[in-house]
């Protein structure tokens, strides 16, 4: 063995080196591994260094963990006492390897460039990269030894929600599937997502889109941050924090309400309509009647950007009663407007200073023509840009801010439902990557 192996401080002996190994780097786990198995892993090769002065003989300079299970096997007495009759069990019914496959350097200088790229990290792409959370969930398999089983149902959840089209390929890879596995590994939270208690595959137990809608709303606030750049949903929360993170989630209308007679497995996952093909003024995707749900956001109008302003926007027009706050709720819904209109703008490359309100309504609206908007989605922006007077522009809703009017919590909603097309179409225009110059 290396008296110098990384893993412990300088050794004097070989008798040193065996008991810092046995004692903190589980190499009893490793033995009794390779007894069971009679042979160590054919896909990773130790590397030795002649030793000076005894030709025939080696030492380990990748692979001393390896190499102590070996000795320890071989001859128990050499381990620590405390380990020693256990050793000896496991010994006495092992098939050990007569052989090992090694690869001979000259010097450790030699091997020190391999080593390195073995256990220093990714090293910018050529070092060994180490399997994400996904990843290692879908490796798993039925290995019960692995944590990584822990993160199935975030992983599958992740998973039908990016075949949906309901989260990015980017969006998906910035979650954290750790983080997600908290959430629903608490089983209140899960029962107000709509989830039923098996952990290992997605059994639905609403209406599967309201339950996609609930777990896309979870992803989204795991990575968007709020106004005070803390995410609604993060890894430093226990379970009671969870838990009244999903009733908030339910008190605004995100979390599933339509019962399944029986909980049963999701359908299969197709792409959710295009925001476009939502768009042509067809009733939207919430059917119940807009004046009898509480708040003046839908459940299941979901934001999918990274937008601080629009995440907060969203939060407090998901939280106030627009009946009792209605001068307030009014005030956000022409914020959201307002912002939604000026990303797109600013994307589709027709943002100018100082643009008034009936020019950036008209400025979407050419834009939402130009790349094919049909229905309501095109007629609403082009009306209420073109007339001021129309009870849904910014103006009429910038004037009712000022005191000009007060609309009550039903006009709100409805005023709402007008704009949601459009501002849907925008949406998916916001959320699809721009194309780079060839």
């Amino acid at each position: 063995m290396d008296l110098e192996n990384y893993r412990h401080d300088p050794s004097a002996s070989q008798s040193k080196a065996i008991e810092e190994l046995c004692n903190k780097e589980l190499v009893a786990e490793l033995a009794t591994d390779i007894a069971a198995r009679g042979a160590l892993s054919p896909l990773e090769v130790m590397a030795v260094v002649p030793l000076e002065g005894h030709p025939g003989h080696y030492v380990a300079v990748e692979g001393n963990r390896r190499t102590c299970a070996l000795i320890v096997l071989q001859d128990p007495s050499r381990a620590p006492q405390a380990l020693q009759s256990r050793l000896k069990r496991i010994a006495a019914k092992a098939n050990l390897p007569k052989n090992i496959k090694v690869h001979v350097f000259s010097d450790k200088q030699d091997a020190k460039q391999w080593i390195d790229l073995r256990h220093l990290g990714e090293q910018a792409g050529v070092g060994t990269r180490v399997w994400n959370p996904t990843q290692q969930q879908r490796a798993a398999g039925t290995n019960n030894k692995t944590t990584a089983r822990d993160n199935t149902l975030a992983v599958l959840a992740l998973d039908r929600l990016e075949a949906r089209g309901l989260l990015t390929a980017k969006q998906r890879r910035q979650v954290s599937v750790s983080t997600m596995t908290r959430y629903l590994g608490t089983p209140s939270v899960r029962a107000i997502l709509g989830l039923d208690n098996n952990l290992r595959e997605l059994i639905y137990t609403h209406a599967p889109d309201e339950v996609d809608n609930a777990l896309l709303q979870l992803a989204l606030d795991i990575i968007t941050p709020q106004e005070d750049g803390v995410h609604a949903a993060n890894s430093r929360t226990n379970s009671k924090q969870r838990l009244q993170y999903a009733n908030e989630m339910k008190a605004r209308g995100d979390a599933p309400t339509t019962h399944l007679e029986t909980a049963q497995p999701p359908p299969t996952a197709t792409k959710a309509r295009s925001q476009q093909e939502r768009t042509g003024g067809s009733q939207s995707r919430n059917s119940r009647d807009p004046d009898k749900r509480k708040y003046l956001l839908p459940g299941d109008f979901v934001i999918s950007l990274g937008d601080p302003v629009l995440a907060r926007l969203r939060k407090e027009a998901s939280t106030l009663d627009p009946d009792e706050y209605s001068f307030s709720v009014n005030y956000l819904l022409r914020a959201i407007l307002e912002q939604v209109m000026t990303l797109f703008v600013r994307k589709r490359g027709k943002w100018r200073p100082n643009m008034t309100d009936s020019a950036l309504t008209q400025a979407c609206a050419q834009e939402l023509d130009a790349i094919g908007v049909l229905g309501k989605a095109l007629s609403v922006p082009r009306k209420a840009g073109g007339d001021d007077s129309t009870a849904y522009s910014l103006h009429s809703l910038g004037h009712a801010v000022h005191g000009g009017s007060n609309p009550t919590g039903k006009d709100l909603k409805k005023h709402f439902d007008t704009w949601r097309p459009a501002l849907e179409a925008m949406l998916a225009t916001l959320a699809t990557p721009k194309k780079r110059a060839p």
